[in-house]
């Protein structure tokens, strides 16, 4: 008996020693992205989450959902004005992304990546104007703005309420596609930093009645990720 507890204990502590020197790897990963690009020098701003699952021979797939947006500075428009009042009106585009990506990379160092991925989802560019109304007040001889109070006739941004109007909205079809080159930083066992690169080629058709033509543009994006492997 004394003999078989041994043999027992001896063959089991040789079992864990094998599990420690051989763990199962992490084949699925889940990452968390934030970033920023540039479109004709416009900055655009990205958030995104992907799943990643691994595969042999230091390949992984991965599947990707992401949505960005930027805003361009308000331009000045008309102004119409009379003796009691003025009128001035600025514009400017906003433009949304929604986009799923599809795609691989291959790992071609420890800790560099190299990869390509498919896109597709929608676009919205929306152009919109603000405007403001400065009233003279002539019992006080001064100009003011509702209950905001006095209002400089020459101002034209802070202390003063705007209405803003939605001129014209253009929806579109993403597609297209991203190369993606990034490297990877270790944490600890399950968590790594990212930081990548992304070139992106996207053509869109138009979806909206009012929409312009078909079109086509090319995008810079650089990103930092949280992943977790699980």
């Amino acid at each position: 008996m004394k003999n078989l507890l041994i043999l027992f204990f001896v063959t089991g502590s040789m079992h864990c020693t094998g599990q420690e020197e051989n763990p199962k790897p992490f084949q699925n990963s889940i990452a968390i992205s934030g970033g920023f690009g540039l479109i004709d020098l416009d900055p655009i701003r990205r958030l995104g989450i992907t799943y990643e699952r691994a595969l042999k021979n230091e390949w992984n797939l991965n599947v990707s959902v992401l949505i960005d947006g930027s805003q361009s500075s308000w331009y000045a428009g008309d102004v119409s004005y009379n003796d009691s009042v003025i009128t001035t009106s600025d514009w400017r585009v906003e433009s949304s992304n929604q986009m799923i990506k599809l795609g691989a990379k291959k790992n071609l160092f420890d800790f560099f990546y190299l990869g390509a991925d498919l896109n597709i989802g929608f676009f919205t560019r929306t152009s919109g104007k603000r405007e403001r109304q400065l009233v003279y007040n002539s019992e006080y001889d001064q100009w003011s703005y509702g209950t905001m109070g006095l209002i400089d006739p020459s101002q034209t941004s802070g202390g003063i309420l705007y209405s803003y109007t939605a001129l014209e909205i253009n929806r579109y079809l993403n597609y297209g596609l991203s190369l993606k080159i990034g490297t990877s930083l270790p944490v600890n066992d399950r968590c790594k930093l990212i930081i990548q690169y992304s070139p992106e080629y996207i053509w869109r058709a138009p979806l909206s009645p009012n929409s312009l033509n078909s079109t086509s543009t090319f995008r810079h994006f650089a990103e930092i990720m949280l992943c977790v492997r699980i």
